[in-house]
């Protein structure tokens, strides 16, 4: 069996240098594999079914082993992102300006199981990419800071709406949780884990699945976990949702499309600017608030980003 693990890592490890994933992240450059096994099967089946790799085995089998060795170089490498801002990267001082009680270390290890078991299904593989690459690229901090500096809507909506009574560093930390949040909504899916986080959650449902996640992180108190939930629903059919919901659901899908690196044409917009200018003119489709996409736009424009 390790004899059969090293040739798929073999084959993988020749197929991640091709310089088209260049910039993908780890679960980004997961998933272009992974649909580049299910376009071109039939150019490789006698490729890996040869002497050469998996003599005599069936496509399903030959791509068991290398989905399963695909995950593992995956996980070596986001699992120790992931232990490092539930551990030690997030600073949860924003839940006593909640007046809410702390969360104790036995929370962060609750936390940390439950990504584990997201981490075992496809659909919650995929729904974590975008959380990660907001967090490990700074692109989160980065217009979290600039929103609240610029005293306008994101300020507004933040400070006086949800009532954010706390330094933008703990409302940046704040963040960071509910972004981490979103993606466990996908083992509560209707319908269960394989229908994703794509179904849109009725209030009533959101509420359910807020309790679940709870019993499972009862060290995280549950105005913080229902804050995760809600930016997964449209803004438009709830416009009560929290801001720092609406902004995990816009950075989540922002960062899902992310490819760091790439080179923009002369007289372009830069990636950042493009992409919210887009989400824009689609707001209602994708549920997204406009005002917060505006101010965003804004930023990314005035900045080059």
């Amino acid at each position: 069996m390790e004899d059969d693990k090293a040739k798929a890592l073999q084959f993988l490890s020749r197929l991640m240098q091709n310089p088209s994933l260049n910039g993908f992240s780890a679960l980004q450059r997961e998933d272009q594999l992974l649909q580049f096994f299910v376009i071109n099967e039939e150019k490789l089946k006698p490729t890996l079914s040869s002497p050469a790799y998996f003599n005599g085995w069936s496509w399903q089998d030959i791509n068991k082993i290398m989905t399963d060795t695909l995950y593992d170089i995956t996980n070596r490498e986001i699992l120790p992102q992931i232990e490092s801002e539930i551990f030690d990267r997030t600073n949860y001082a924003y839940v006593s300006f909640m007046k809410l009680t702390p969360p104790s270390e036995s929370m962060k290890k609750q936390f940390m199981t439950m990504i584990r078991k997201l981490l075992m299904v496809p659909a919650g593989r995929q729904s974590l990419a975008g959380p990660l690459t907001a967090l490990r690229t700074g692109v989160l901090k980065k217009y979290v800071m600039l929103g609240f500096e610029r005293q306008k809507y994101i300020n507004f909506e933040l400070t006086k709406v949800q009532r954010l009574r706390m330094p933008q560093e703990e409302i940046y930390h704040l963040l960071k949780t509910t972004i981490l949040i979103r993606p466990l909504v996908v083992l509560f899916a209707p319908g269960g884990p394989a229908q994703g986080a794509n179904q849109a959650l009725s209030p009533n449902y959101a509420e359910k699945v807020t309790k679940q996640i709870n019993k499972f992180i009862p060290g995280l108190p549950e105005e913080i976990i229902r804050g995760g939930v809600h930016s997964t629903m449209g803004f438009q059919d709830n416009p009560t949702l929290e801001a720092t919901a609406r902004m995990a659901g816009i950075f989540t899908s922002r960062c899902s499309q992310l490819k760091e690196g790439m080179k923009i044409d002369r007289g372009a917009a830069a990636s950042d600017q493009s992409w919210f200018n887009v989400a824009r003119r689609n707001y209602k489709y994708y549920g997204y608030d406009f005002d917060m996409l505006t101010e965003l736009y804004n930023i990314s424009a005035e900045n080059g980003w």
